[in-house]
C-alpha cells in the first residue's frame, strides 16, 4: 500500500534538499519527495492521503545510548523511591508495592527499587534501615548513579557476603566506622555478588518491560537506539519479538564485556555471548557491537571517574581495565568487525580509551570500523583532535547537562567537539533519566554559552550522524528516496521557535518503516 504524507514541513537532513512539502511511502520506504502537488500526482487514486496540516516533520531520532530492559523493569516492575519523602515512607511504599519478585524455589522474593540520592538517609546509607521492615526478605536499592547500591542483611546473606569479605579490585564495601561491619552499601563492582544473586525474571516479564520501553521510545520520536547493556536475557526476548514481527525499533545491541552487573551474567557467559554474537542477531537487532566500562560515575559521594593528574598523566586509581588488557580486547574485537563503545566519565579515562584506540589503529591499519567513547562528560582540550584522527565517535550522554543538581555544568563541550570535526552523537542514557526525551537535551546543546551549537547541528547529531555511527546511514537518518520511512511529526517547528521552547516539544506521531508506531491522543491527522 502507498501512503502520501502531504502539506508538511519536512526537514530532511539532506543537504541537497533540506526542505520538502510531502513524501510518498511504499513498502516501508520513501519512494518520492517533493511538493504536495507532485506527491499527490505520483500517489494516484489508491494511496492513503495523510494531511500534516503544516507541521514540522524530521527523521526519526537515534538515541545513541539507552538501557531498554533496565528502564522497562525499573518503571514497570520495580519499586520507586520518592527523593522528597522519608525513610519510613519509603519502607511503607516498598512493603505495599507490587515489586515483590523475582524468587528462587524455597527462597523469599526480592524487592528491587531505586534510586536513593546521597542525602536520602540523612547519614551513610545502612542496611539497618531496611532490616527493621524486611528482616527475612532480600532488598536491593540502586543509588542515583546506578553504579552503586544498598542491600539489606538477607540480600548480603544470599550473595555470600560477610563482614570479613574483602573488597574487590574495582569496588568497595562501605563499612561501619566503629565496628568495620558492612553497612550494605556497595560501590561499583562490589555490587556484583548481590546482583548475580538476584534470580532472573520470567521471559514474560522481560517481554512486557521491553514492549513498554519500545513504546516509550516511540512516544518521544525515537526509531533507532544503541542498547548500551545488551544482556543474554534481553537479547533472547528481543529476537523472539522480532521473530513475531512486533519489534518496531532498530537496535544496535552492545554486548557487555566484563561487567557482570550491567551484563546480567558471569564474565565467562558474557564472553561466550560475544563469541557467538551472530546467533542472537535478527532483522532489527544488530549484535556487532561491544560495550566496555573503563571507569565509574563523576557524581558524589563516590566519585569513581578516572581523571588526569595535575601533571596531565592518567590517574589509574579508578580505571577498571588495565591498559594492556584493554588494547588486547579492542584489537580482537576490531579484527572481528565489532564496534566498541567505551564508557568514560573522566578526562583520564577518555585519554586512556583514545590511547587504546590509537594502538589498535596501528595494529589493524586497514580496519575501517568506527569505535566510540560513551558519555564524553569531560574531554581534555589536547584530546579533542584525536577523535577525528582516530575515527572515534564522541557520544555525548547522559542527557542531564541541563539539570543543575547534577553539577556537570563544566562538562559536555559540544562546540569544542564539533569544531574539532569529531563525529558527535547524542544519547539519553535512559535509566539515569526519567524518560528518553531528548528535546530538553537539544535545548541544552543550544544554550551552553561558548559551548553552544546550532539547531541544525544538533538535529543532525540525533539523526544522520547517529545512523552513520551504527553503519546504517544508507538506510536511515535522513528523508531521502530509497531510505526507510522512519520519521516523526512534531507540534512545533524547531528551526523557527525560541530555543527556550524546544524542551517542551511534543511528538504528534512516529512512523517506523512506513507504519504508524505512535500517534498522540491530541493528534488530528
Amino acid at each position: 500500500m502507498k501512503s502520501a504524507y502531504v502539506n508538511g514541513r519536512f526537514y530532511t537532513v539532506d543537504s541537497q534538499r533540506p526542505w520538502a512539502e510531502a513524501v510518498l511511502v511504499q513498502d516501508g520506504t520513501f519512494t518520492a519527495i517533493g511538493t504536495t502537488e507532485q506527491i499527490l500526482t505520483a500517489a494516484g487514486t489508491a494511496a492513503e492521503i495523510v494531511d500534516l496540516g503544516g507541521r514540522m516533520v524530521m527523521p526519526g531520532i537515534h538515541d545513541a545510548h539507552t538501557h531498554l530492559l533496565f528502564s522497562g523493569l525499573k518503571h514497570r516492575f520495580q519499586g520507586r523511591i520518592d527523593p522528597t519523602g522519608t525513610v519510613q515512607q519509603m519502607l511503607d511504599s516498598l512493603a505495599a508495592c507490587s515489586c515483590h519478585g523475582p524468587a528462587r524455589d524455597g527462597q523469599p522474593s526480592w524487592i528491587i527499587a531505586g534510586e536513593y540520592a546521597p542525602d536520602f538517609f540523612g547519614h551513610t546509607p545502612d542496611r539497618a534501615h531496611l532490616d527493621t521492615r524486611f528482616p527475612d526478605q532480600p532488598v536491593f536499592l540502586y543509588d542515583y548513579t546506578i553504579h552503586h547500591g544498598l542491600a539489606n542483611t538477607k540480600a548480603l546473606e544470599l550473595a555470600g557476603l560477610t563482614d570479613t569479605t574483602a573488597d574487590p579490585n574495582h569496588g568497595r564495601y562501605v563499612r561501619r566506622e566503629q565496628t568495620g561491619e558492612l553497612t550494605g552499601e556497595m560501590v561499583e563492582q562490589a555490587r556484583w555478588p548481590v546482583l548475580r544473586a538476584i534470580p532472573d525474571y520470567t521471559d514474560d516479564i522481560y517481554r512486557q518491560a521491553l514492549e513498554w520501553a519500545v513504546a516509550t521510545c516511540h512516544r518521544f520520536g525515537i526509531t533507532s537506539v544503541q542498547e548500551a547493556s545488551a544482556s543474554p536475557q534481553e537479547l533472547r526476548v528481543l529476537t523472539a519479538m522480532d521473530g513475531t514481527g512486533t519489534l518496531d525499533l532498530n537496535i544496535a545491541a552492545h554486548l557487555v564485556w566484563r561487567e557482570e552487573g550491567f551484563g546480567g551474567a558471569s564474565r565467562a557467559e558474557l564472553d561466550e555471548l560475544i563469541d557467538r554474537h551472530d546467533s542472537v542477531a535478527s532483522p532489527h537487532v544488530d549484535t556487532r557491537f561491544v560495550k566496555i566500562w573503563l571507569d565509574g560515575a563523576p557524581l558524589p559521594p563516590h566519585m569513581t571517574q578516572a581523571d588526569l593528574t595535575a601533571d596531565g598523566d592518567i590517574d589509574s586509581t579508578h580505571l577498571l581495565v588495565p591498559s594492556d588488557e584493554l588494547r588486547e580486547a579492542i584489537t580482537r574485537f576490531d579484527r572481528d568487525g565489532l564496534t566498541v563503545k567505551i564508557h568514560c566519565a573522566g578526562e583520564g579515562s577518555v585519554r586512556a580509551a583514545l590511547d587504546a584506540y590509537e594502538s589498535v589503529r596501528a595494529e589493524n591499519p586497514t580496519s575501517t570500523t568506527r569505535h566510540e567513547i560513551a558519555h564524553c562528560t569531560y574531554i581534555h582540550k589536547d584530546d579533542l583532535e584525536r577523535f577525528r584522527e582516530l575515527n572515534v565517535v564522541a557520544e555525548m550522554s547522559p542527557a542531564i547537562w541541563h539539570i543543575p543538581e547534577y553539577g556537570l555544568d563544566q562538562g559536555f563541550k559540544f562546540a569544542s567537539v564539533h569544531k574539532a570535526d569529531a563525529t558527535m552523537t547524542v544519547g539519553s542514557d535512559w535509566i539515569i533519566t526519567p524518560d528518553p526525551n531528548l528535546f530538553p537535551a537539544v535545548q541544552g546543546m543550544l544554550d551552553r554559552g561558548d559551548e553552544s551549537i546550532s539547531i541544525e547541528t544538533a538535529i543532525e547529531a540525533l539523526t544522520r550522524i547517529g545512523a552513520r555511527a551504527v553503519g546504517r546511514e544508507h538506510l536511515q537518518g535522513s528523508i531521502e528516496v530509497g531510505k526507510r520511512a522512519d520519521f516523526i511529526v512534531l507540534d512545533r517547528n524547531l528551526l523557527e521557535i525560541d530555543l527556550h521552547e524546544i524542551h517542551a516539544t511534543q511528538v504528534v506521531s512516529t512512523v517506523f518503516e512506513g507504519r504508524t508506531a505512535y500517534i498522540s491522543d491530541d493528534a488530528a491527522l
